[in-house]
């Protein structure tokens, strides 16, 4: 018998988990199988009212004149409801990531041979809406492979700066129409709350949430207020003014070219991700000759160089003769790394306060203070690299290659500031 038929019980460790990944294939192909079945659904039903409708224009005669109502396609959505008792909204979530799919054949591909799931599909789906060809093409298929071993979030974000390079008017004039839909909103809720939410810009959103973090990380030691509950209190507090706004750093990576305006390469903004060169420009509010030489602060802002390796786009290594990074090495780090360097893990690696450690890959002082040993992990996925029967290796280049306990390899890859140019499919 097979082991992938065999009951889970008789199975060996490492069996167990291929038979974790082999059925979430079968799971991808069959949603994969049964998107096919739901457009050629709505194809029938398409041809079968064009027939109805070229008769009716031919003058046909009927015995009894047909009521008046829909069409065939109209509909299919609800016959889709009523076969696989979902609700209507249910499946048009499913007939919608059915169409998308059809948009793009190497999504389609993908699916079917079940390396990307449903959700995948439709978030590359959605990146692409306004790409100009040729590059969705190519954009498409390089979406797919990327996306068949990493989550949902780190394809949104690898997505998004690949968008901005191939098209960064078009990212621009999206970002600008985005920015005008700005709102505050709230909805009143049962039990005496309501709900107070806001669209802002990115990097806006990002200096208020930081600040009230910062002022609920402020409490004092004995307070018995959970998190949420301590940046609920700073919000109101520092809207009403009851309290002065904590000082929050918000970094921006900006290629000297950029700033230079030579290139229109995107920016990146720390917990927030890629940004057009003209956001990045607007940001650090600098015209292009005023770009400092090294390390240096001019008004509020100030600068830092970052050597990137130019094959790479990945920061190059320091090294320090002592236990504990310096500032220094910590803030190179933490911008190589960007996100907690565990497999599809976002936890964002900016500022000790993002609740992240510095990890020595190799234990002090068998493994020096540098950056080829140093990653950023989050407190969870820290004790778990300490923990029996896992194992992380760290490169030079900043690669990290997990071990799982069953012997399976997964690796992570530091933050890329620079992405290679979008190659043309014709």
């Amino acid at each position: 018998m097979e082991p992938s038929l065999r009951p889970v019980r008789q199975l060996g460790d490492a069996a167990l988990r291929d038979r974790l990944v082999e059925l979430e294939r079968v799971v991808n192909s069959a949603q994969a199988a049964q998107a096919q079945v739901m457009v050629e659904m709505a194809r029938r039903a398409h041809v079968a009212d064009a027939i109805d409708e070229a008769d009716r224009a031919a003058g046909a005669h009927y015995l009894v004149p047909p009521e008046p109502g829909g069409t065939r396609e109209e509909f299919v959505i609800d016959e889709i409801a009523v076969r696989l008792h979902c609700t209507r909204v249910a499946a048009a979530h499913r007939f919608g990531t059915a169409l998308a799919a059809t948009d793009h054949p190497p999504l389609q591909a993908a699916w079917a041979e079940g390396r990307i799931d449903a959700r995948k599909v439709q978030l590359i789906h959605d990146g692409l809406r306004e790409v100009s060809e040729p590059a969705v093409g190519v954009l498409a298929g390089q979406a797919a492979e990327y996306a068949s071993t990493r989550t949902g979030p780190e394809v949104r974000r690898w997505l998004c700066r690949r968008v901005i390079a191939a098209d960064p008017g078009m990212a621009e004039i999206r970002r600008a129409r985005a920015v005008g839909a700005r709102r505050v909103t709230v909805i009143p809720l049962p039990d005496g709350v309501s709900e107070l939410s806001a669209l802002l810009p990115s990097v806006q959103a990002r200096q208020v949430y930081d600040t009230v973090n910062a002022l609920a990380l402020a409490a004092a030691s004995d307070d018995v207020r959970t998190m949420d509950q301590r940046r609920a209190d700073a919000l109101f507090d520092l809207l009403c003014g009851r309290a002065e706004p904590p000082q929050v750093r918000i970094g921006v990576t900006v290629p000297a070219d950029v700033l230079l305006g030579r290139s229109a390469e995107p920016g990146e903004v720390a917990g927030v991700g890629a940004v057009t060169s003209s956001e990045a420009r607007r940001l650090v509010g600098l015209a292009p000759e005023a770009l400092p030489d090294g390390d240096a602060t001019l008004g509020d802002i100030t600068f830092r160089r970052l050597l990137v390796d130019p094959e790479t786009g990945v920061l190059r290594d320091i090294a320090e003769r002592q236990y504990r990074p310096s500032a220094t090495l910590d803030r190179a780090v933490r911008a190589r790394d960007g996100v907690c360097r565990f497999p599809g893990c976002s936890r964002s690696a900016h500022t000790a306060r993002s609740g992240t450690d510095l990890d020595h890959t190799i234990p002090w002082p068998q493994g020096e203070t540098a950056a080829a040993n140093l990653a950023v992990l989050c407190r969870r996925h820290h004790r778990l690299k300490h923990s029996p029967d896992w194992n992380a290796e760290l490169d030079p280049d900043g690669v990290m290659r997990w071990t799982t306990p069953t012997g399976a390899t997964v690796v992570t890859y530091p933050w890329a500031y620079a992405e290679p140019a979008i190659a043309d499919s014709g």
